[in-house]
């Protein structure tokens, strides 16, 4: 790899991190940003005990999912995996708390460059 393509992707994959690292920690795990819990409470099944529990632990899995692309083992089934996961967060967030997105078409735009720069940290 050469030495600009490398410090493209590990600084993508840093700020990648950085993302998913704030999103777990900082906003579910902490509880810092409300609105994360309100959205999983909304969701079929849901209490709200339940929702801070499930919603401490996706911050949880967030985490790790900040340490896997820090690591760089298998970057492209990681970028797959980040890709996965935010469709599915934001169809449930879409389909259950719509009214509680401030933005819907900001959420999806966000999420697209995310989605994109998970690729761009697993170019190889």
């Amino acid at each position: 790899m050469a030495l600009t393509q490398h410090l493209v992707v590990r600084t993508a994959r840093l700020a990648l991190a950085g993302v998913w690292l704030h999103q777990g920690l900082w906003a579910k795990i902490l509880g810092r940003d409300p609105s994360h819990r309100e959205i999983v409470g909304r969701l079929p099944g849901m209490d709200p005990g339940r929702a801070r529990d499930v919603t401490i632990a996706i911050g949880v899995g967030e985490v790790a999912m900040a340490a896997w692309i820090v690591s760089g083992f298998k970057p492209r089934t990681c970028a797959a995996a980040q890709t996965a996961l935010m469709a599915g967060f934001n169809a449930g967030a879409l389909t259950f708390a719509r009214d509680e997105l401030t933005s819907p078409r900001r959420l999806l735009m966000r999420n697209a460059g995310i989605t994109a720069l998970a690729w761009l940290a697993a170019w190889r």
